[in-house]
C-alpha cells in the first residue's frame, strides 16, 4: 500500500511540474515581439504580400505555399501551408517572428509556438479595416512605419479617384460566385462584398447566416444580378471556365447578367486575398461593372 502511495505521489508532482512548465494551452499568453526583427515568417499568402510591401522580402526567412505574389515569394523556403502549418519547418527556420492570422485553426498554431519559446504577431485581415489595420501593426513592429502609411494613403487614395469615377448612375447588383456545385457566393458580410461596393457596385445577396452561402436557382433569379463574376486562381484557366460558365448559366435566361451577357471570369489572384493589391483588385471588378468607362 505505502508503495502506491508513493507511486502516486510521484506522479502528482510530476503532473504539477509539468502544468507549472508549460501552462494550460488556452491560456498560454503570447510572448512579446522584440524590438529587432531580423527574420521573418508569414503563415499566410496575404502577410507575405504585405511583408514584401513594405520591403521586408530580406527578412523573411518562411512562407506558406501558395504565397507567391510578388514572384520572389515563391523562391521563399516553405513552412507548409495556410491550414496546415510545419511546426519543425518553422522552429527551424530561427524565427524572431512569426505572424498568423486571427482564425482558430492559426491561434491554436501560435500557442503552440509560443509555448516552445517562439515569438508570434496576430493580425486579422477579413474586412478592408482591418486590413489597413494590420499593416500598420507589422509596420510598427518590423519599424517600417512610416513606409506602412505611404503604402496605405496610396491605396485610399487611388480607391478614392475610382470610387468617384463610377459615382454617377445606377448601382449593378453583382452575384459573386465562389463555386457552382454546389453554387456558393459571397455573401454581404466579406470583404469581397466590400471590394464589389467601392468597385461601384451592390451585393445581389442580402444579408445571410453564413459569410458564403449556399444558394438555389430559385434565389439566383429572385435576386436578378445585372452581373455574374467568377474568379479563377489560375490565369490560363480563365478562358476555359468562361467557356463552361456561359453554358451554366444560359438556363437562367430571365436573369439580366445572362440576358445581356454580362458574366465575367477573372483571375482571382488580387481578387481573393486581402492584401497590398486592393486597389488592383477592386478595379479588376470595377472594369465587369463599368467596361465602357474603363475600357482602357
Amino acid at each position: 500500500m505505502k508503495r502506491w502511495l508513493w507511486l502516486m505521489l510521484i506522479v502528482l508532482c510530476w503532473t504539477g511540474a509539468g502544468f507549472a512548465i508549460f501552462g494550460a494551452p488556452s491560456k498560454s499568453s503570447p510572448l512579446p515581439v522584440p524590438d529587432r526583427i531580423n527574420r521573418i515568417i508569414s503563415m499566410s499568402p496575404n502577410i507575405t504580400e504585405i511583408l514584401f510591401a513594405l520591403g521586408l522580402d530580406d527578412k523573411i526567412v518562411g512562407v506558406t505555399l501558395r504565397s507567391d505574389y510578388p514572384r520572389a515569394a515563391a523562391e521563399k523556403p516553405k513552412v507548409g501551408t495556410f491550414w496546415y502549418p510545419n511546426i519543425e519547418a518553422v522552429i527551424a527556420a530561427r524565427p524572431d517572428v512569426v505572424i498568423t492570422l486571427d482564425n482558430e485553426r492559426q491561434q491554436n498554431f501560435a500557442r503552440r509556438l509560443n509555448r516552445m519559446g517562439c515569438r508570434t504577431l496576430t493580425v486579422k485581415t477579413e474586412k478592408v479595416d482591418e486590413l489597413f489595420a494590420a499593416v500598420r501593426r507589422i509596420g510598427v513592429a518590423t519599424a517600417r512605419h512610416i513606409r506602412a502609411e505611404k503604402l496605405l494613403q496610396g491605396i485610399e487614395s487611388r480607391l478614392k479617384n475610382l470610387s468617384a469615377l463610377v459615382a454617377a448612375g445606377e448601382k449593378p447588383k453583382v452575384l459573386w460566385v465562389v463555386q457552382r456545385h454546389p453554387l456558393r457566393v459571397a455573401g454581404a458580410q466579406t470583404f469581397v462584398s466590400e471590394m464589389i461596393t467601392l468597385a461601384g457596385g451592390q451585393n445581389a445577396i442580402g444579408p445571410t447566416i453564413h459569410e458564403y452561402p449556399p444558394i438555389g436557382g430559385e434565389q439566383v433569379i429572385a435576386c436578378a444580378p445585372d452581373v455574374i463574376i467568377e474568379p479563377t486562381m489560375e490565369l490560363h484557366d480563365a478562358a476555359r471556365q468562361r467557356e463552361i460558365a456561359l453554358k451554366h448559366w444560359s438556363r437562367f435566361t430571365n436573369v439580366p447578367a445572362v440576358k445581356n451577357g454580362r458574366i465575367y471570369v477573372i483571375n482571382g489572384d488580387a481578387v481573393s486575398r486581402l492584401g497590398p493589391r486592393l486597389y488592383e483588385g477592386t478595379q479588376t471588378i470595377a472594369k465587369c461593372l463599368y467596361p465602357q468607362l474603363l475600357e482602357n
